[in-house]
């Protein structure tokens, strides 16, 4: 059976952003089938679309399944893993570049922690069963850099860490591991992946 890989971006994100064609590329040539879909709506996305967006493109995921996140691609993953730990249904890996754990914060931390943007307090408030998503991510890698903007790397290292008993691996000065960072390449996730 042929590995796959899903790589999703993340929120006002696309899919040639900054290292994420050099990671699609890397893994075609190791005989990967990958996926970099632009998701719907990348200005405004809402999670009920997004999960079933990814959810639509997996198909039936197995062992040679691979599910790759960036930002709020990652909680995306996430909230889908959860889904499918209810049916009793797993990836091989996942692997998750400066994600937050879903947590389910209070409407008034949300809001202070969106800093005003009303389309990330869904994703703030929301939190999962770590039980299920543990279940269906096999192997999982998070991936944070020591200068994140957006990203508390203490907390999302203890909740990953914590839910999902994730390799955390911490990256120096590649801050959202966007395109504001210059990053044309990722080798830490292709590591990852392929390890």
């Amino acid at each position: 059976m042929r590995k796959r890989a899903f790589i999703i971006h993340g929120y006002m994100g696309y899919p040639q952003e900054a290292w994420l064609p050099w990671l699609k590329t890397e893994l075609e040539e190791r005989g990967y089938l990958v996926s970099l879909p632009a998701m719907p709506n990348p200005d405004r996305p809402t999670i009920p679309e997004w999960i079933e967006f990814i959810a639509k493109i997996v198909g039936e995921p197995d062992q040679e399944t691979v599910m790759i996140g960036h930002s709020l691609g990652g909680q995306a993953i996430v909230l889908y893993l959860e889904m499918l730990g209810a049916k009793d249904k797993s990836v091989g890996k996942t692997v998750l570049v400066a994600s937050g754990f879903p947590t389910r914060h209070s409407p008034e931390d949300a809001e202070q922690r969106a800093e005003g943007d009303k389309v990330l307090v869904p994703w703030l408030t929301v939190g999962v069963d770590p039980i299920r998503v543990r279940k269906a991510a096999g192997k999982c890698v998070v991936i944070l850099s020591d200068d994140d903007p957006v990203i508390t790397v203490g907390e999302a290292t203890a909740a990953f860490q914590a839910n999902l008993g994730a390799q955390v691996i911490i990256e120096h000065a590649k801050g959202h591991f966007n395109e504001d960072t210059g990053l044309t390449d990722l080798p830490a996730a292709l590591r990852a992946v392929v390890g």
